[in-house]
């Protein structure tokens, strides 16, 4: 039992560590694919890495540099351009090397001189200590990419917080109370990725105030913001999806169970054989058992890929992103020679 379970929590850690490497390794894909000029397979691998709304400024910047490279190659300028113009306003002196064929260039210079006009990104944080808040103001978003605001805070050294708002000119997030808060605040896209941060775990936004609470008024009651995870979950890609595995377990069932057919049908063949061997030649019962041998193999194969398909049908649907209120309910009710387990609730 105790090996079985071992079992189970390697695949739970091969899982979450798979899926988190498939996200960390789109950009460094889409950078290898760009260098061997594989243009169409870096496009996915750009899309799959802004997506994961896991980028800060850097590595955002580096996704719109490599995406406008992209589509400039494969002829599509004008999303060269937009992809080109959000590059140069997350990185205003950024440039292409020398000798960088025309295709991509003619872009990337209506992009430059877009961008002169229009100035680089540009955000800064305001701080209040009665109430304690912060507010990201947004000074120029030529490309207007930020959405929304997402402050991390510890208060007085209890563990930290994460709180959000959405807006595109002035986010302001109220902290709560404490004589000393330490806070890191983000500018973030639509799909969550860091735009521009202000302060840092090293070197925080500080706010002192006395510590004591303001009393709520009806109206401000209404803006009292519901505080969020640090870091939300991610939807899986399909293929880590528990639907697909449970699939997975019926189909390589049903293999499993047509093969264990197939091996009961020649084992009694094999028996008519024996029961008639002289009205046959031993050839035929080798031959029946050499089919079964073969079928029984494949069942048993398609058992345990079964098994195994089904323990991870469980552990995706127990570790699933959680995507709203889940609740379940176990009960143990009895049957005839033993007892089930029955899972309910809603999901």
């Amino acid at each position: 039992m105790a090996f079985r379970w071992g079992q189970v929590a390697i695949a739970a850690a091969l899982l979450t560590t798979f899926a988190s490497t498939a996200r960390a390794d789109a950009l460094a894909d889409a950078r290898k694919a760009v260098e061997g000029s594989d243009y169409p397979t870096a496009k996915p691998a750009l899309e799959t890495a802004l997506r994961a709304g896991t980028a800060g400024p850097t590595d955002l910047a580096e996704i719109y540099r490599l995406t406008a490279i992209v589509e400039a190659a494969l002829g599509n300028a004008g999303a060269a351009e937009r992809a080109f113009a959000r590059w140069l306003a997350l990185e205003p002196k950024g440039s292409l090397p020398s000798g960088t064929s025309p295709k991509i260039t003619r872009p990337f210079n209506a992009a430059q001189e877009q961008a002169k006009k229009r100035g680089p990104l540009e955000a800064k944080a305001e701080t209040a200590d009665d109430p304690p808040a912060v507010t990201l103001v947004v000074i120029n978003d030529p490309q207007k990419m930020i959405v929304g605001a997402k402050v991390y805070f510890v208060t007085d050294k209890q563990p930290e917080e994460t709180l959000e708002a959405e807006g595109n000119k002035r986010v302001s997030i109220e902290l709560g109370t404490g004589k000393r808060i330490d806070l890191r605040l983000h500018a973030v896209d639509e799909h969550g990725n860091r735009v521009v941060e202000l302060g840092s775990k090293d070197v925080p936004i500080v706010i002192t105030s006395t510590g004591k609470a303001k009393p709520l008024g009806p109206q401000d009651r209404t803006l009292v913001r519901r505080k969020q995870p640090e870091q939300p979950e991610e939807p899986r890609p399909w293929y880590f999806q528990w639907w697909a595995w449970g699939a997975a377990t019926v189909v390589t069932a049903g293999v499993g169970g047509y093969f264990a057919y197939r091996t009961r049908s020649d084992l009694q063949e094999l028996d008519k054989l024996a029961a008639n061997s002289l009205s046959h030649r031993w050839e035929e019962a080798q031959d029946v058992e050499a089919s079964a041998r073969t079928n029984l193999l494949v069942a048993n194969i398609a058992a345990g890929a079964a098994g195994a398909f089904a323990i991870g049908t469980v552990i995706l649907f127990l570790t699933r992103p959680n995507v709203g209120e889940t609740e379940v309910r176990a009960n143990v009710v009895p049957t005839r020679g033993g007892g089930a387990l029955v899972l309910g609730g809603h999901f």
